[in-house]
């Protein structure tokens, strides 16, 4: 047997060990790069402050609504039109998606126009649960968010009615279900408290 086909042996055989070894010790200092979060990080989260809005159609809505849920709120850019009624359903699916976390989970969308008699139809067969605030109380809960932003955007708050995660126009709802299935089951289970990040830039 020759120089190169021992080398080669020892290649395939021992060398995945020695790797192995210099990982688990101390002069090797290498580490898995965390599992990042697709959403953008809302650092120091952002607290809603307590509010009671009223809408045009006699409703009221108040901050204790979003209490006790997560919420998926997604924030309309003008009047709730195709791509809004769009955005809701992949909110539903994001939301389906949770299986048995499903009940923990609710979508509400904010609109600083009234909602035409149409889209509220879509809307409905949509999912009957949708939380909708609309004109003037839309209007003044987007003064609320991060930046006073009028959307489109999306985001996850935790039960506490802190904004944790925005989600731009075009961003991957694959990503906001995987966000959001990693928050369901961290504070289903005895594990830390999951370390969000910024995405990398």
């Amino acid at each position: 047997m020759n120089r190169t086909t021992i080398i080669a042996v020892f290649a395939v055989f021992f060398l995945p060990v020695v790797i192995a070894v210099l990982m688990h010790s101390d002069w090797f200092q290498w580490r898995p790069a965390e599992t990042r979060n697709h959403g953008e990080l809302i650092q120091p989260p952002h607290a809603l402050p307590d509010f009671r809005l009223h809408g045009t159609d006699g409703r009221v809505s108040e901050r204790a609504d979003l209490l006790d849920h997560w919420q998926l709120l997604h924030v309309s850019a003008g009047a709730c039109g195709e791509d809004c009624v769009e955005t809701l359903y992949w909110m539903r699916q994001v939301r389906r998606a949770q299986d048995r976390h499903q009940p923990e989970v609710e979508i509400t969308l904010v609109t600083n126009q009234p909602v035409a008699t149409e889209v509220l139809s879509e809307i409905e067969a949509l999912e009957a649960n949708i939380r909708i605030i609309a004109a003037q109380a839309g209007r003044e809960l987007i003064d609320m968010l991060p930046e006073s932003e009028s959307g489109p955007v999306s985001y996850i708050l935790d039960p506490q009615a802190n904004i944790i995660l925005r989600y731009p126009d075009g961003s991957d709802f694959n990503g906001m279900r995987r966000d959001l299935r990693r928050l369901l089951t961290w504070t289903r289970t005895d594990s830390p408290s999951p370390t969000l990040q910024q995405p990398d830039s």
